[in-house]
């Protein structure tokens, strides 16, 4: 039988979580799934080249439990010369002003704090312990509530800087691995309460599917969830490639989409395309406002409002998603030093720019609001900032250069939307225009070994 570590390590190379020279940022809750991640990290760190730092979160719910938890994980990393973070977060105060359940809550506080202690030192990876059960108990979860592939892939071994080397071993593997290195976890009694509908799914649902018919269950759940994250990576695949055929027009609040051209593509790639039209102008879109809005458009007329105050209208042929008081008049002008990794926020338009670095997707299919850059060939200081009269660019596909006055044109971007639009560059040259276009100098390559992954967010993301 393959042993704990052989998994981990199987995982961690199937997947390209680690790179050499990787600083990973641990999230160590003092429970088992995260010591037992923190150790064998610690095992493969030679074999593999990365650093590690911890990060543990008091999320300020528990009392002294949490204080003494805090304690030990801090007790712990100075017994392994390890560097930690560690700090506290008032869940209880963020959960009432976003109006969250506890559990939304701390997972939002808790990726945050992750988020910032990456920055800060300089982490191009964020490790946690999620393991096998808890990937079944998020299947069971999100089919409970009538989730479609993008629920029921669950979670995935790395995305957006999140790494997850545990994803494919079991509670009981962990436990048994605990016990060979004589780690002694902190016991978190809340996992025990089933009031929380998660606890309820691990303490009574799986055990009784365990027991009357699949003993398996676990790993049956999580090997289904790997395939539809695969089957899920296409199919946002082709709904982009949908999406970018429809595209009349686009600025950084604002989509105009061809009705007809629409209608042409197959429902599945209809309801992605909707969703990620209203992600793109910094909105949201649940399954009930997808169809509502997909019954307008056959209709030919109406207008619907969705999550975040994105207001899409269809009349005269097209589809236009816009937000009130975005991409109306002058932006004021705006500079700043762009946080590689993190978020820059960016006030003056109400959005933000997230950058990290990561290894090169095998094929770039991104939408306008995404770039993937070749971090390699990034020299100087990187700033976004607004389009300045005289900018010159270098766009993807075309030999020379071109003023960006003229690729607005060329790429019908309202003239009172050009100040809006963030523009990135690396010392005196543009490497993107966010929204429109990456420089050609700077694209991937097969000789790209890191890339530079930007986001162009809603302010609300």
């Amino acid at each position: 039988m393959e042993s704990f570590l052989a998994k981990v390590r199987r995982t961690i190379s199937r997947y390209g979580l680690l790179n050499r020279g990787d600083k990973v940022v641990v999230g160590v809750s003092g429970g088992p799934d995260s010591l037992a991640l923190l150790y064998c990290l610690l095992e493969l760190r030679d074999e593999f080249g990365v650093s590690l730092h911890v990060a543990h979160l008091n999320h300020l719910l528990r009392g002294e439990a949490a204080a003494r938890e805090a304690a030990f994980v801090s007790r712990l990393a100075e017994d392994l010369g390890l560097p930690a973070t560690v700090e506290a977060r008032d869940v209880r105060a963020y959960r009432k002003e976003c109006r969250l359940s506890v559990e939304e809550a701390a997972r939002e506080v808790r990726y945050a704090f992750l988020r910032e202690v990456a920055a800060r030192v300089g982490a191009r990876k964020i490790a946690v312990g999620h393991q096998a059960d808890d990937q079944a108990e998020t299947v069971l979860l999100n089919l409970l509530r009538g989730s479609g592939l993008a629920g029921l892939k669950a979670m995935v071994p790395c995305r957006e800087g999140i790494i997850r080397p545990l994803l494919f071993v079991s509670r009981a593997e962990i436990e048994a691995y605990c016990r060979e290195k004589g780690l002694q976890p902190c016991c978190d009694w809340t996992n025990w309460d089933t009031a929380y509908r998660r606890n309820k799914i691990r303490h009574e649902l799986l055990p009784l599917l365990a027991r009357q018919y699949n003993p398996a269950v676990v790993p049956a759940l999580a090997r289904t969830a790997a395939l539809l994250a695969e089957e899920n990576e296409l199919l946002e695949d082709l709904a982009r490639q949908g999406l970018a055929r429809v595209v009349l027009e686009r600025g950084p609040a604002s989509l105009l989409l061809d009705r007809e051209a629409f209608l042409g593509l197959a429902p599945a790639l209809q309801r992605r395309a909707l969703r990620a039209a209203a992600v793109e102008v910094g909105g949201g879109a649940e399954f009930e406002h997808v169809e509502a809005l997909r019954e307008i458009i056959r209709a030919g007329t109406g207008a619907l409002t969705l999550p975040k105050g994105v207001q899409v209208r269809v009349e005269g042929g097209r589809i236009r998603f816009g937000r009130p008081g975005r991409g109306a008049g002058e932006a004021p002008v705006f500079s700043y030093p762009l946080r590689v990794p993190g978020v820059t926020s960016l006030p003056e338009i109400g959005r933000a720019i997230r950058a990290e670095v990561l290894p090169p997707p095998e094929r770039v299919v991104a939408p306008p609001h995404e770039a993937w850059l070749d971090w390699e060939r990034i020299a100087g200081p990187l700033v976004v900032r607004n389009w300045r009269p005289g900018d010159r660019f270098s766009p993807l596909g075309m030999k020379g250069s071109k003023k960006l006055q003229d690729l607005f044109v060329d790429a019908g971007v309202p003239a009172a939307e050009r100040r809006r639009l963030p523009v990135v560059a690396a010392g005196k040259n543009i490497i993107w225009v966010a929204g429109v276009r990456i420089a050609e100098n700077y694209k991937i390559t097969p000789a790209t070994k890191e890339a530079l992954h930007l986001v162009l967010e809603g302010e609300e993301g």
